[in-house]
């Protein structure tokens, strides 16, 4: 295999719920606040708050961790997200490798995560691609295909070397 090639989207039960419960209350609160929505026009704090969580929330289901290993070196996207890129060349990285990780304990959780020296983009799981470039800096790119990560990785294992 050449190319690795992965996208994932944040999609765990608990995550939805806790979004749906959220949404939900502040559409209750505004429903009780507003007299079943009589003078909706009197509250626009609630009607605000609601309009920016059902963004936040909409914006989390959108965004896909785009993962892909190639000739050219490692990269990671949030999309549709352009700020959130990553591209490591082969040559910037002193290693590679597939590792367990705990997003929790690590991390701190899932999304994108970490400053300075130590980052990670994760969705789910705890799988990663771990890259240790050459100045030190650590980046880890949750998957959910790690055999698979393994073999395109042993595949460029001598671009790293160079």
């Amino acid at each position: 295999m050449r190319i690795f090639e992965e996208k994932q989207q944040f999609s765990q039960w608990w995550l939805i719920a806790i979004l749906a419960i959220t949404n939900g209350g502040i559409f209750l609160n505004l429903y009780y606040e507003t007299e079943g929505f009589s003078n909706i026009g009197s509250n626009t704090t609630t009607v605000l708050t609601l309009i920016i969580t059902s963004f936040i929330i909409a914006s989390i289901f959108i965004l896909e961790l785009q993962t892909k290993i190639d000739s050219t070196g490692v990269s990671a996207n949030f999309s549709p997200f352009p700020f959130f890129k990553k591209h490591y060349n082969w040559s910037q990285i002193d290693k590679i490798y597939v590792r367990k990780y705990s997003a929790l304990t690590e991390y701190g959780g899932w999304g994108i995560r970490g400053f300075n020296e130590v980052k990670a983009y994760n969705v789910s799981g705890n799988y990663g691609i771990q890259i240790v470039t050459k100045d030190k800096k650590q980046f880890l790119i949750g998957t959910q295909k790690p055999q698979d990560a393994e073999g395109v990785l042993k595949r460029y294992a001598e671009k790293i070397s160079q």
